[in-house]
């Protein structure tokens, strides 16, 4: 369980992050322009967390099409794995004790996604790291107050399920929100799942246009659930419809197709 100092911080946190988004409609749309891109096809990120690869080498994020091709690229020259270079700044890839020295050094620099990384470091006790769950929420909790929007889906996942802290349902939602209102398409999912829970579907299928409108495919396969249960107008679901393509073709590459189709053969 967490310790009184850092209940404290995380009581803070929620409490400045209600205030600075009070104004803003929970159920307002994503703008998938405002995405980051990444740095080297310049294309909006995808929406999932495992298709972008943090490279500790340079605290860069990489989509997961310019990785698998980088990767293609050194097995097609004959590059031994353990000389596998990143595709940005051509360090090589760090592993065991020195990632987490390299981690540390960009905690200094305020990187947020290495907050981020070391935290699941310290939850699952690897690279010879002590296991510590106090650590690991720490690490979330400094993520989110550098303004990493999805930080506070985390740990509104973690109160959910009474993980690395007590569970606490309301104050789940309360982060969950927090983070949907600063644009996390995965927030939007768990409040909608929250909600499906609750045996309200209003509510959920509000969430779920939310996240299919910003291309989340899952979503929009819901939605689809619910227009056959005659719980969505065909009109609604038209509209949705539209935004998530356009969105989706934002986001979309040759390069992240075959990445995706190389990982789904890999775990056939």
């Amino acid at each position: 369980m967490p310790t009184l100092e850092l209940e404290a911080r995380l009581d803070k946190l929620l409490s400045t992050a209600q205030e600075e988004t009070k104004d803003i409609d929970l159920f307002a749309p994503i703008n998938i322009e405002e995405r980051e891109d990444c740095p080297i096809c310049l294309i909006p990120f995808p929406i999932e967390n495992n298709e972008i690869i943090f490279k500790i080498c340079c605290g860069k994020n990489i989509c997961i099409g310019c990785v698998e091709k980088h990767v293609s690229t050194e097995i097609h020259n004959g590059v031994p794995i353990e000389d596998y270079k990143c595709a940005f700044c051509c360090q090589l890839t760090l592993s065991g004790p020195p990632r987490v020295k390299a981690l540390k050094k960009l905690m200094k620099r305020n990187y947020p996604d290495a907050f981020i990384e070391m935290g699941m470091i310290y939850e699952r006790g690897k690279y010879g790291v002590l296991q510590s769950n106090t650590k690991a929420l720490e690490m979330l909790t400094r993520a989110a107050e550098l303004g990493y929007v999805d930080a506070f889906r985390k740990i509104g996942y973690n109160y959910m399920n009474g993980n690395l802290v007590e569970q606490d349902k309301s104050k789940a939602v309360e982060f969950y929100e927090v983070s949907a209102k600063k644009g996390s398409v995965k927030a939007h999912k768990n409040l909608a799942l929250t909600h499906m829970t609750n045996e309200n579907a209003d509510e959920c299928i509000q969430h779920l246009v939310v996240a299919a409108s910003a291309g989340d495919q899952l979503s929009m396969d819901s939605l689809m659930e619910f227009y056959k249960d005659n719980s969505l107008s065909k009109e609604d679901l038209a509209q949705t419809l539209r935004a998530y393509q356009a969105s989706s073709n934002e986001m979309k590459s040759k390069d992240r197709d075959d990445a995706r189709r190389t990982r789904n053969e890999g775990n056939s």
